[in-house]
């Protein structure tokens, strides 16, 4: 009985051990607005959820928001920066610009330039595909606990972005499509729309 015992708590030592150091990063999809709910400390940027993307638009030069928080709070766990060191996000914007992600990690608690990714986003009219590789500052040796990003360094910069995710690029839901017209036309609809 006693080994039986021993052996359950070890199980569950062991469970949560594993739980606490593979959380799931988080991944935003903006379907609903709500997801932005919880966002707060936002700085010279507006920030609104329309038609499944979120809409932002700097109002100076140092725009910025947390995605999931704030400064302190964040409504996802702690990830590993090793396991998941790229920030995946499909961006259209009215014009190119240095975008930055700024974060922390249980290792270095406070905010600073040294935990701090720069990334040139190109202007497009169509949704483009971008992954930041976080290689500045540690975060791929550390625990992420906080990140925020700065979309733009000036005025003026109008995003709309259908996701942000450190899992990959979230799956594409397939549905079904009735066919009203010639198959090429059909097909050049679908494919305009993606």
């Amino acid at each position: 009985m006693k080994f039986i015992l021993t052996c359950i708590c070890i199980m569950t030592v062991t469970l949560c051990y594993f739980g606490v150091a593979i959380a799931e990063p988080p991944e935003w999809t903006f379907d609903d607005a709500a997801e932005i709910e919880g966002w707060s400390a936002l700085n010279q940027v507006n920030l609104s959820v329309e038609d499944g993307v979120l809409k932002t638009v700097s109002l100076g030069g140092d725009p910025y928001f947390f995605p999931g928080g704030d400064w302190n709070t964040r409504d996802w766990e702690p990830f590993s920066g090793k396991d998941f060191s790229t920030i995946y996000l499909s961006v259209k914007v009215n014009k190119t610009d240095t975008w930055q992600v700024y974060y922390v990690t249980e290792e270095e608690t406070g905010w600073a330039e040294t935990q701090r990714q720069n990334f040139e986003v190109q202007a497009s009219g169509d949704f483009i595909a971008l992954e930041f590789v976080m290689e500045r500052g540690g975060w791929q040796e550390r625990t992420v606990t906080g990140f925020r990003i700065d979309p733009g360094v000036s005025e003026g910069v109008e995003a709309e972005i259908d996701y942000i995710s450190l899992k990959g690029i979230p799956k594409i839901v397939e549905t079904a499509v009735e066919a009203n017209g010639k198959i090429a036309t059909s097909w050049g609809k679908l494919k305009n729309q993606s």
